[in-house]
């Protein structure tokens, strides 16, 4: 299945404006999530860009201030099963990160 990730401006240094997951059926929130923290980690470190506040996730909660899935937050944001065509959008503005 594919999803479509639209990082925030915080990210986008690192991780570039927009991207698209080719992802097996069932995968949750969470692991997506996890993957995207290792891509901003690995960019930033060959590149010399401190990521503290560029991760997606904090000790295994959410970094940033919200995350929409197809335009809303999600309940049980990390164990949220993703679905073919989900639109992920990662809003870091709302609290100045």
């Amino acid at each position: 299945m594919k999803v479509t990730v639209n990082y925030d401006y915080t990210q986008q240094e690192l991780a570039g404006k927009k991207e698209v997951f080719e992802l097996a059926d069932g995968t949750k929130l969470g692991g997506l999530l996890r993957s995207i923290d290792e891509k901003i980690t690995g960019e930033g470190n060959d590149r010399g860009i401190d990521t503290t506040y560029k991760t997606t996730l904090a000790e295994n909660q959410l970094n940033g201030c919200v995350v929409f899935v197809n335009g809303s937050a999600p309940g049980k944001m990390l164990d949220t099963e993703l679905k073919n065509g989900d639109i992920i959008e990662f809003v870091y503005g709302f609290c100045g990160g």
